[in-house]
């Protein structure tokens, strides 16, 4: 199977943790708190892995991945309590709704075989 054939195979819950990733890196210059300190370099990190992680499901899945996103979506969901940063309306609707959607993707790819639910169909 060639590459291309293998992104176009590509599961949609990988392509969404690749967006959700990205917006996790890119929020602190969005929503404006980059200079929040260790709110920000977490986005920051775990953004970075996310986006990691859904390249990598997407070119060689590994069930493991799927339990780690979902981990880190958990961390996601309560680092704005954690941090200190549950105040800020921006940090915390942020966090909310990347974290949840992290954990119930992860939950759900996790429960179907790899290759169902693909972007595109193979023909």
């Amino acid at each position: 199977m060639t590459n291309l054939e293998t992104v176009s195979n590509a599961r949609w819950q990988d392509v969404v943790n690749f967006v959700l990733g990205t917006w996790l890196f890119i929020s602190p210059w969005v929503l404006g708190f980059s200079d929040a300190g260790v709110i920000a370099t977490s986005a920051w990190l775990f953004g970075i892995i996310i986006a990691g992680l859904a390249l990598a499901a997407i070119f060689a899945y590994e069930s493991w991945e799927e339990w780690v996103a979902a981990a880190i979506g958990v961390w996601v969901f309560i680092s704005p309590w954690v941090l200190g940063a549950a105040s800020d309306a921006r940090i915390l609707w942020s966090s909310l709704i990347v974290g949840a959607l992290l954990v119930i993707l992860a939950l759900w790819s996790s429960s179907l075989e790899h290759g169902s639910g693909a972007v595109t169909s193979r023909r």
